[in-house]
């Protein structure tokens, strides 16, 4: 014996941001963005410095991870060549 139930669900309607809401986020986002200004882009050297930088803390206690970011440093810095 086989038995069925069927349940009737009405459609709920997403409810829509209001108008209000998306022009106070986007000021909120314009003027948090201003404030924080916009950061400068590192060149490829700034940004092999500060991984040389975490090698050299790190070689104590981990030296293969060390030289492997040595590595991956020398390898972004010449990407530029």
């Amino acid at each position: 014996m086989t038995t069925t139930t069927t349940f009737d669900v009405p459609a709920i309607r997403a409810a829509g941001m209001p108008r209000g809401a998306r022009v106070a986020a986007d000021l909120f986002a314009r003027v948090a963005g201003w404030l924080r200004g916009t950061p400068q882009a590192l060149t490829r050297a700034e940004e092999a410095a500060s991984v040389r930088e975490m090698a050299y803390r790190l070689q104590k206690t981990d030296p293969g991870f060390a030289s492997d970011l040595f590595a991956a440093a020398a390898r972004h810095e010449s990407l530029d060549d």
